[in-house]
């Protein structure tokens, strides 16, 4: 306590240096309580944090339309509507495409809420590398290439701060909240799930978990966001 002059070494300055400490905790867990009240009073006035939607209800309505059909992979709707593909994903509802008399895992099937790890060892090349997923026909393996090719992030639950990166199908990718994270030039990156979707929509601001594996993914985040091949 260098700025303060307080001399940790005799009983006095240690106990000074304690209060201190107690003090600054209480300050900051009021901090906390205080942004969470006027968070909870917003929500209670019918206001909603975080980034406006970038996709009207009726553009949500026909991409989802043209991903159900097959006919478009999710980058060719992203062109069309004039958005990013990772923004895309946030939108569309991937669970109800079950091919007649087939069993699909689904996120919940796999206990993802639960565990983050990757579980099972993909059967082919081809199928999902988190649920196994085999697709059935050539348009709907072009489908799940473009879709595994993007990477989630999820809070690693068993070790604190951690991040699990996991590759997603359409029948095991997480449902809302999802939040992309684009390069600032090439609009592509990977997408934030659960928590840190949650977290991101309230306060637009990166997790620092997020942010470092950004940096050690070798991205730039301060002060645009530039993937490693713009960084």
């Amino acid at each position: 306590m260098l700025e303060q002059g307080i001399d940790t070494a005799t009983a006095e300055g240690r106990a000074m240096f304690g209060m201190l400490s107690v003090l600054a905790e209480l300050q900051r867990e009021l901090i906390v309580a205080n942004t969470r009240n006027g968070l909870a009073a917003a929500r209670a006035r019918g206001r909603k944090g975080g980034r406006p939607p970038k996709l009207t209800a009726e553009q949500v309505e026909h991409a989802q339309r043209l991903y159900d059909a097959n006919t478009h992979t999710v980058a060719q709707i992203a062109g069309l509507l004039g958005v990013r593909r990772t923004t895309l994903y946030g939108h569309l509802s991937k669970s109800d495409d079950v091919s007649a008399g087939s069993e699909t895992t689904t996120s919940t099937d796999l206990g993802l809420d639960i565990l983050e790890h990757p579980v099972p060892v993909r059967k082919t090349r081809g199928a999902c590398p988190s649920c196994g997923h085999e697709p059935s026909t050539r348009s709907e393996a072009a489908h799940q290439r473009a879709d595994v090719a993007v990477t989630w992030l999820h809070r690693d639950l068993d070790v604190p701060g951690e991040i699990v990166a996991r590759n997603h199908c359409r029948n095991c990718q997480p449902e809302e909240p999802a939040v992309d994270v684009a390069c600032t030039v090439c609009g592509d990156g990977p997408i934030l799930a659960g928590e840190f979707a949650a977290e991101i929509d309230t306060n637009d601001v990166l997790p620092d978990p997020v942010q470092q594996w950004l940096t050690d993914a070798g991205w730039q985040t301060d002060p645009t966001l530039l993937c490693p091949e713009h960084a």
